[in-house]
């Protein structure tokens, strides 16, 4: 009888060497489906984040700071960045909306009005974000809506949504200003928190509502393909710099990793604590294999000194039993592997059966 025979009875007779392949492939598989999960969940996070929010986020200094600057002087000291591909102008602002007409405006008590936050972008942006409509600059007045605030405030399709929000007078002091956006169609962020509490409107609408001074609160900046938002950032600081609209010590452009905040840090940290404690489980699938190879070894003593006898020598003995082990986990690991990719790729199906 062969080494490769015998070690092969041994294997067949020892169910725990089975037992550890199949342990080896089941922390193999939840640590690879798992990695997939949320390797592509942080990959559609980051999607997310930079369609909507851009590479990087230009917001100018205040005024006491030396900021203050026209849109126009901001653009033109952008034209001159090589890697930057589009350039967003927005203005954001906070207020309170309600459907029901005069009456949840007049009074900011009622339960009847929702915090709301109204992101004020170019016609194109309007465009961008609901492609089934033609939206063009008559639409003077409208909004785009995420469906979960749409069925949140019960809107339906054409209805008129009340903005009440306030604007700073001649004094500096808050003064109330109402407004009415029609809804013209639904878009989202594709982030379920934030569709909550999002609202698309044209930049000049809401400027000319809030009697905003400069018409606009940030920039949202697109590299060109293959251009690192850390890179886009350096060259807009450096550009921003050297016109002077800026100051050293005073970033004024965020990344989108910056801008993900401990949202994008949390899901990291996730990902890498899962990591973390699924490969220990491979480890302890792994100590069980060695633990069985030393009990087999001490089980076989008399088989060991006949194939000693039969002229085996102690190196190629140790060698047929760590290559026993090699056998156990490559095919352990094998396995896993194929669970892991048919896990993967079934995943919305198996969702499904353990949700019933």
């Amino acid at each position: 009888m062969s080494l490769l025979q015998l070690a092969w009875t041994w294997v067949r007779s020892r169910a725990l060497l089975t037992m550890s392949a199949v342990a080896i492939a089941l922390g193999v598989a939840v640590l690879f489906t798992v990695q997939s999960v949320v390797d592509g969940y942080l990959t559609q996070v980051e999607t997310t984040l930079r369609s909507f929010g851009g590479d990087a986020t230009l917001r100018p200094l205040p005024e006491r700071l030396g900021g203050g600057g026209s849109l126009q002087e901001y653009l033109d000291a952008l034209a001159g960045v090589p890697d930057l591909g589009i350039v967003e102008p927005r203005l954001t602002w906070y207020g309170l909306v309600g459907a029901r007409g005069s009456r949840a405006v007049a009074d900011p008590r009622t339960r009847d009005l929702s915090g709301l936050l109204l992101v004020g972008v170019e016609p194109g942006g309007l465009e961008a974000a609901n492609p089934d409509q033609d939206l063009t600059d008559q639409e003077w007045g409208g909004v785009l809506l995420p469906p979960a605030l749409l069925q949140r405030l019960g809107l339906q399709s054409g209805e008129m949504l009340e903005v009440l929000s306030f604007r700073s007078d001649s004094l500096g002091s808050p003064a109330p200003v109402r407004g009415s956006f029609r809804h013209l169609g639904e878009f989202t962020t594709g982030r379920f928190d934030q569709d909550l509490d999002r609202a698309l409107v044209l930049r000049d609408d809401l400027a000319n509502l809030l009697g905003h001074a400069t018409g606009w609160s940030e920039i949202a900046l697109h590299g060109k393909p293959g251009v690192s938002a850390e890179a886009l950032a350096a060259q807009v600081e450096a550009a921003l710099l050297a016109t002077g609209l800026t100051r050293p010590g005073f970033p004024t452009v965020t990344t989108w990793r910056e801008n993900g905040g401990n949202f994008l840090k949390a899901v990291e940290n996730q990902r890498n604590i899962l990591k973390g404690i699924y490969l220990f489980l491979v480890l302890v699938a792994a100590y069980q294999l060695v633990a069985t190879l030393t009990l087999t070894v001490a089980e076989r003593r008399r088989e060991i000194g006949v194939m000693g006898a039969l002229g085996a020598s102690p190196a190629r003995i140790v060698f047929f039993f760590v290559g026993i082990g090699l056998v156990v986990a490559l095919i352990g690991s094998v396995l896993g592997v194929a669970l892991g990719l048919l896990l993967a790729s079934n995943l919305e199906t198996i969702l499904s059966w353990f949700g019933g």
